[in-house]
């Protein structure tokens, strides 16, 4: 989505965080909402900006989809508490 791989837009999920005050991890943030109920905290959307947020910025770069699984697949080998909720 982040890279136009999919045909779904990444601005009708997810908000981009403009702070630029020099973020921890990639400079393509996501903007986590506040949930106020449980459907919406446990939602996949939810889920995603956690993990989306927690990726390095080589991860994040990466050229193409091949060499985005990959990178995932690295760290799933070596932080397996990256996928677990």
């Amino acid at each position: 989505m982040y890279r136009g791989f999919s045909s779904i837009s990444l601005h009708k999920l997810f908000i981009l965080d403009t702070n630029s005050k020099g973020t921890r991890g990639h400079t393509c943030k996501l903007v986590k909402t506040r949930c106020t109920r449980d459907i919406t905290k446990y939602f996949f959307s939810s889920k995603a900006i956690n993990r989306w947020n927690l990726l390095d910025q080589q991860t994040v770069d990466a050229p193409s989809i091949n060499t985005f699984k990959s990178r995932l697949c690295y760290i799933r080998d070596n932080r397996m508490s990256f996928f677990m909720d």
